[in-house]
């Protein structure tokens, strides 16, 4: 099968990968948000986390709001990412029924200004957004480098750091990203299909 994108452009997949994305419809995308719901509550890990750093669907993104719904019940501490007011290309993290208003991007969020911040360290589970992965543990996002920049630290000190998984449709899945040396590593990447785990 051949691939209608270039492996080693990283523009070239985005593009690839969000014009896929953008073809699922509301009852694909809804069974897949179900499918990656099951997958998740059956991984240790996450059922021994209580602070849980989901996000708000976009742009056709992997949503995690059966995710949310589930964990909420469950007595899990829910946090949604928000631009960092002091620390510019940041995120920081808020609780996800706090007051909300659109970022620079149009995106919602949770008003930073206006909310109690948790900082990253006290998270035990961040899921982040992604455009395309790989098995290695390689994200390719939006391009913003806002994951990346929040927990590049972890990079050095693993200890006490939050699992970082990326969730994602199975289509995204690429053999190999070209990978810059500011990417951030993921944990692991849960799909609609299957959990692929890169470190324990």
């Amino acid at each position: 099968m051949t691939t209608e994108y270039d492996l080693s452009d990283r523009s070239s997949i985005r593009q690839f990968m969000r014009h896929q994305r953008s073809q699922l419809s509301p009852q694909q995308q809804l069974q897949a948000a179900r499918n990656l719901s099951q997958i998740v509550f059956t991984q240790p890990w996450f059922q021994r986390a209580q602070n849980i750093a989901l996000y708000l669907a976009n742009d056709g993104e992997m949503d995690p709001i059966v995710v949310m719904e589930k964990a909420r019940y469950r007595g899990k501490s829910i946090l949604l990412p928000s631009l960092s007011p002091t620390k510019n290309g940041h995120l920081c993290f808020a609780p996800d029924d706090g007051p909300q208003i659109k970022n620079k991007f149009g995106i919602l969020e949770p008003d930073p200004r206006r909310n109690t911040l948790v900082p990253a360290k006290q998270l035990d589970v961040v899921f982040m957004p992604l455009v395309a992965f790989d098995e290695n543990g390689g994200r390719l996002g939006m391009g913003g480098g806002f994951y990346d920049r929040t927990f590049e630290s972890l990079k050095q000190n693993s200890l006490n750091k939050p699992r970082l998984i990326g969730l994602a449709h199975e289509f995204q899945k690429v053999e190999k990203l070209p990978i810059e040396s500011w990417d951030v590593p993921l944990d692991g990447i849960i799909t609609d299909i299957k959990a692929y785990k890169v470190k324990t």
